[in-house]
């Protein structure tokens, strides 16, 4: 609405409860000739598939994703994908393993795991995992003290078929579940259940879980869990590495992402200034804060050239053969970059002095204020000291 635009809505026909509510807010808000929104399932957003937009945001899974960029490109629509992804926790031995534990629980647990940007797997040191459970269990514990199934700050699976996709995919897993387990699909109530598995490709991992499954896969050394986050899916749409900033910073050098939160869950996701989106498969384009306004809109450059420079445009008309045109519009048109092959900015003389030396306008002013502020303060002193 910011960008001036008119849009049509589709919910998801998953969450029906979600779908009235909005609709409702839509009808009672907003313009009824410039946003609508439409319910339905898949013959619906089939019929607003073929009709031509400007533009095309679609939030879900890489499935229907790919029906949508591929249906888009028959009419060259632009297209934001905002996916799931198997979004890797790494933590090493230098992790603080409590607070970890904690951290990870939550982020596991909001809307019952039903959350794009929770860890999928949790990559954890061999040397820390026993350590890591108990704290996990004391966790459980903390969070939920009367059990998650008594407790009203827990989730239900969003419905019976995303239930069954969950205990199918805790069926065939080869791990072993080290805390919770308990389910009741009359209530589509599954507790927070941690698994420990030996195998990147364990069922648990081939695709997102998107619920209160917590897969810890132990690693030997860095090197073996970067390779294995990377195996597992090299563009997943969050990273959640844990331990020292040296052991951090290699994991975000190593790896690719979305996004990425140190030594938490999700936190970049929660905060709403900040562009988010995801990479390769886990989707293209970002929105929220700025760039939604950068995503709903169009750049259109405008240009304004005004009569009285016919005489210095002159040069760009033919003839060119046996006159300086040519030489004239090279000197206008060639741009040589401000920096050298190492990187380093080139300033110029003028600059430099209007800058006293800053690698910005901004650092310049603030320079100038100082030389500003102690030149008043010298001229105070002497003034003093005159009398």
């Amino acid at each position: 609405m910011d960008e001036g635009c008119t849009a049509v809505l589709k919910p998801s026909e998953s969450a029906p409860a979600a779908a009235v509510a909005v609709q409702k807010v839509v009808e009672q808000a907003l313009d009824p000739s410039a946003y609508s929104i439409v319910q339905g399932a898949i013959p619906e957003t089939t019929a607003l598939l073929d009709e031509k937009w400007d533009k095309i945001f679609y939030t879900g899974n890489a499935t229907v994703a790919k029906i949508i960029a591929k249906k888009a490109a028959e009419t060259l629509t632009p297209v934001t994908l905002e996916l799931g992804g198997k979004n890797p926790a790494i933590v090493t031995k230098n992790a603080d393993v409590a607070m970890t534990a904690r951290r990870l629980l939550w982020s596991k647990t909001v809307n019952a795991g039903q959350v794009c940007v929770s860890q999928n797997y949790t990559l954890i040191d061999e040397e820390v995992l026993p350590s890591f459970i108990a704290e996990m269990k004391a966790a459980i514990n903390e969070f939920y003290p009367d059990g998650a199934g008594a407790s009203q700050d827990y989730g239900r699976i969003i419905n019976v078929r995303q239930f069954q996709r969950l205990k199918r995919a805790l069926d065939e897993s080869q791990g072993k579940i080290v805390i919770g387990g308990t389910m009741d699909e009359s209530e589509r109530f599954l507790e927070p259940t941690v698994v420990q598995v030996s195998s990147q490709d364990d069922a648990l991992l081939k695709d997102e879980t998107f619920g209160p499954l917590i897969t810890l896969l132990p690693f030997k050394d860095l090197d073996s869990a970067i390779r294995t986050a990377n195996e597992v899916s090299g563009t997943p749409l969050g990273l959640y590495p844990f331990g020292t900033k040296a052991e951090t910073s290699r994991i975000l050098s190593e790896t690719r992402s979305g996004g990425a939160t140190v030594n938490d869950g999700f936190f970049h996701a929660s905060i709403p200034t900040l562009p988010f989106g995801g990479v390769g498969e886990s989707g293209q384009g970002s929105y929220r804060g700025r760039a939604s306004f950068e995503c709903f809109t169009h750049r259109r450059t405008i240009v304004w050239t005004p009569g009285w420079m016919e005489k210095l445009l002159a040069v760009r008309y033919p003839p060119y053969v046996g006159t300086d045109k040519l030489k004239k519009l090279k000197g206008m048109s060639d741009l040589k970059p401000n920096f050298d092959r190492e990187g380093n900015v080139r300033v110029g003389l003028l600059r430099y002095l209007l800058t006293l030396g800053g690698k910005d306008t901004s650092k310049g002013l603030m320079r100038w204020l100082l030389v500003a502020f102690l030149s008043i303060g010298y001229r105070h002193y002497s003034l003093r000291s005159l009398y």
